[in-house]
């Protein structure tokens, strides 16, 4: 299904019924990261996942901005007409849930920010740079092996991904770099740590333990910032929603469920 915007055309899916629950996926941008988890959801909520402008089946006339995936969300909400939902946001996806619930309260239920941080730090800001340097550098094959063998964890990536062989980091693979680094480049830039003391909604910070990417210190951060914020920390490297889906739905739901 399509929601236009004034400067997108939105690829989305909508699973199940009941209260609506939008996933916003990281950094890739594609709503088939959820893949793992919606039909478990989906038992319980009207599940809503999209690509990001400019990404996968959507497409954008404008640059890459966390405020334009924002309005993406919107655009998909009013084409279903939803005028409420909670919304899940993981790693990228968690700065956008942070958008849409301090700048469009109205419009936002409860909030889940998964895998996700409130500011970039000197850490942050050297990962991402060396990334955008393999992938500028040495090519797409070298930047998404690193993302697989940095986001999942150990054992999950040993028995679900890794081949017989080692990977040919110089192999050619279909990408559009230039929007990547424009992506990076978006989440290096943003950030609404000044603004974490006014969100008066009621928030889930779920963190792994063992994330590479996006250490859980960054997850207790963001539970001293917003004060009705609360923490569960799970495992599973970065990507744990995809490694461990059900205990990953079963905080959510029952989060979202308690009265």
């Amino acid at each position: 299904m399509i929601a236009e915007t004034n400067s997108s055309a939105i690829h989305y899916d909508v699973a199940g019924d009941g209260d609506a629950l939008v996933l916003i996926s990281g950094l890739g941008g594609l709503g088939a990261f959820w893949k793992p988890v919606v039909p478990l959801l989906a038992e319980r909520f009207r599940v809503v996942t999209l690509d990001h402008p400019g990404v996968g089946k959507s497409s954008t006339r404008e640059g890459q901005t966390i405020p334009g995936i924002a309005e993406a969300v919107l655009a998909v909400m009013d084409r279903e007409r939803i005028q409420t939902a909670h919304f899940v946001g993981h790693s990228t996806g968690s700065l956008v849930a942070q958008t849409l619930a301090l700048d469009y309260t109205s419009r936002c239920e409860r909030v889940v920010l998964s895998g996700g941080w409130a500011r970039v730090d000197k850490r942050f800001r050297d990962l991402f740079a060396f990334r955008r340097f393999l992938l500028e550098t040495n090519g797409v094959a070298a930047y998404n092996a690193l993302s697989r063998i940095g986001g999942y964890d150990g054992r999950w990536y040993s028995e679900n991904l890794a081949s017989d062989s080692a990977p040919d980091f110089s192999a050619e693979q279909e990408a559009d770099v230039a929007t990547i680094v424009k992506r990076l480049d978006m989440l290096l830039g943003y950030e609404r740590v000044a603004d974490l003391a006014a969100l008066h909604k009621d928030v889930l910070v779920i963190g792994a333990a063992d994330d590479f990417i996006v250490p859980f210190y960054n997850s207790e951060d963001l539970v001293r910032l917003i004060p009705a914020a609360e923490l569960k920390q799970l495992d599973g490297g970065h990507f744990f929603p995809q490694v461990h889906p059900k205990a990953f739905a079963m905080c959510v739901t029952s989060f979202l469920e308690r009265k």
